[in-house]
């Protein structure tokens, strides 16, 4: 029977949490697939088409009576209010550091991580409609060469998605340039510490919640070795 070190132990049970953790984010986001996909049955069962003698009347309604009489076109209003409301709570992103001053894209969204013992904050994720920048608070220092962020995040995560990615440009389904790629921007003092690891072409939206859950175990795992 094959041994195991005690360091290999303690990894096991590292990545056993964050896959338990993962677990549970994945049912949460089906559950809310869920009733996202009985509103669209509803939808498609309540709705019916224009008969050819309706077609041939016009009629002109205001979009507040349209509302009150078809319950459907109401919820159809709520979700563009929602949309036009999401897209104009985007960040910009700041000014120092910027790769490109004058063409700067917009954030669709910031989200925070905290360390859980003291909710202090440690990073940011900066979403971009292409891209995902991680950028480690001023006062955190995180060195590349800390458990588990090359190990696990960089050879397990980010390299496992180019992994899935060039298979799928084996078989024509991806070019080369939409492929996802990754920059680890270090210190200029010391070239260990992490500035911002910078994730292009992510290309859908569960990709970003795993960068997300993933970052967020990984940066806290290393403050906590790093403290020791």
């Amino acid at each position: 029977m094959l041994g195991y070190s005690d360091d290999d132990i303690k990894n096991a049970a590292e990545i056993r949490e964050w896959l338990t953790k993962q677990i549970l984010e994945k049912q949460d986001e089906i559950e809310k697939i869920k009733i996202t996909l009985s509103l669209i049955d509803a939808v498609l069962k309540n709705g019916s088409f224009k008969t050819a003698a309706n077609l041939t009347t016009t009629t002109t309604t205001t979009p507040a009576a349209a509302a009150k009489s078809n319950p459907l076109q109401t919820k159809k209003m709520e979700v563009g209010s929602a949309i036009k409301s999401y897209k104009n709570t985007a960040v910009k992103r700041p000014t120092e550091g910027r790769r490109n001053v004058v063409d700067d894209p917009i954030a669709i969204e910031v989200k925070p991580i905290k360390r859980s013992k003291d909710n202090t904050l440690v990073a940011q994720v900066h979403i971009f409609p292409d891209s995902v920048e991680i950028i480690p608070e001023e006062m955190i220092s995180i060195s590349i060469e800390t458990p588990p962020f090359r190990s696990f995040f960089l050879n397990r995560i980010l390299q496992g998605m180019r992994n899935k990615d060039q298979e799928k440009i084996k078989q024509g389904y991806l070019s080369e340039s939409e492929m996802i790629n990754f920059e680890i921007i270090t210190d200029e003092v010391n070239s260990e510490n992490i500035k911002k690891v910078i994730i292009n072409n992510y290309r859908d939206k569960e990709r970003v919640n795993e960068i997300f859950n993933t970052a967020a175990w990984v940066i806290t795992r290393m403050l906590e070795k790093s403290e020791k």
